[in-house]
């Protein structure tokens, strides 16, 4: 997997994703997160903290980075398909004929970009996991 520090979460003024690196105090509490616009070019933002998800390191079949609290379609011939949440370092099923076999894989057994698909996330595309399993 590629360098996996790098963050995304949602701007409180707009509500935009952007990506960049948060800051921490020592309790825990964000602080700040910093911007990433070019090379020596980045501003601070405010951000919903409950928003920052880190890069898996993967992209899916559309070359689109995956970040903690995606929901992925992944489809392959051998194992069929399912809809999963995407959670620090696995896979969580919530559908598919995945779902019947098991409930979480890791990550790392899932490297194949060609078979997975961001189709939203936790945060704005809550209904595509009604029915959904858990």
């Amino acid at each position: 997997m590629e360098d996996r520090y790098l963050f995304r979460a949602k701007r409180t003024d707009n509500e935009e994703w952007i990506e960049g690196l948060p800051s921490y105090d020592i309790n825990g509490n964000l602080t700040e997160f910093e911007v990433y616009r070019g090379f020596a070019n980045c501003e601070i933002a405010d951000v919903d903290s409950e928003t920052v998800c880190q890069w898996t390191g993967l992209t899916d079949k559309n070359n689109r980075k995956i970040f903690e609290g995606d929901i992925c379609k992944y489809y392959n011939s051998e194992d069929k398909d399912g809809i999963a949440v995407i959670r620090e370092d696995y896979a969580e099923w919530r559908s598919g004929t995945i779902r019947q076999k098991e409930i979480m894989t890791p990550l790392f057994y899932l490297k194949c970009s060609k078979e997975w698909e961001v189709i939203g996330n936790i945060f704005d595309n809550p209904e595509l996991l009604q029915g959904a399993g858990t």
